[in-house]
């Protein structure tokens, strides 16, 4: 087994979006050959085999369904290259990674998209 470092920024928590980012690290130690999982004896159960394969299985077909339902009711996906908000909200991001506030940054977007 070998340690592996992993980073990332949560801009969102608790479906509330931050005011500042946070950024967290941490590590894990990762195998590095299927021998060595099984030597460990931490493979997965077949009751979690059967889990994951059906819960795969159940998202698949949920998500087409959902589609379905969203084609049937004519709602459409926005791009962007036809949803204004989309492009403001890119634009913002775009901005807000150069160091910009989010109300300059939406300024920004605003006068760029209405050039």
């Amino acid at each position: 087994m070998k340690t592996e470092a992993f980073v990332g920024t949560m801009e969102s928590a608790y479906g509330t979006k931050l005011d500042t980012p946070i950024k967290f690290n941490g590590t894990f130690e990762a195998y590095e050959s299927y021998d060595d999982l099984v030597t460990a004896n931490d493979l997965p159960s077949n009751d979690d085999v059967l889990a994951f394969v059906n819960n795969r299985r159940k998202a698949n077909e949920r998500q087409k369904a959902m589609q379905s339902a969203l084609d049937a009711a004519g709602i459409v996906k926005p791009t962007l290259e036809s949803d204004e908000g989309l492009q403001i909200a890119t634009l913002v991001k775009v901005y807000m990674a150069r160091g910009k506030s989010r109300e300059v940054a939406e300024q920004l977007a605003k006068a760029a998209i209405s050039a």
